[in-house]
């Protein structure tokens, strides 16, 4: 769990780094097309799809986690129902 939440913090925070680039870069050329800004914007693209695929993977571990839970519930749940069965019968 550790990984996947380093991975989705690593990734939000090239993310936010990226946007500051973009601003500042923006700033800088007075909010002209130039190699610099266009570089930022490029930049800022690859983050914001690297960001998204780190929220995919993300949602996709707590929905395992989930699943597991659930999972594991089920099963103490028809253990009880099968103690109180084994209980009405004795």
């Amino acid at each position: 769990m550790d990984s996947v939440v380093d991975s989705l913090k690593n990734a939000y925070q090239d993310f936010v780094d990226a946007a500051a680039t973009v601003l500042e870069a923006s700033n800088i050329s007075g909010a002209l097309d130039t190699a610099a800004t266009d570089t930022a914007l490029k930049s800022f693209k690859q983050k914001w799809e690297l960001f998204k695929v780190a929220c995919d993977q993300a949602e996709e571990y707590v929905q395992s986690v989930k699943q597991r839970v659930e999972s594991e519930s089920l099963v103490v749940d028809a253990e009880m129902l099968l103690e109180s069965i084994e209980k009405l019968h004795n």
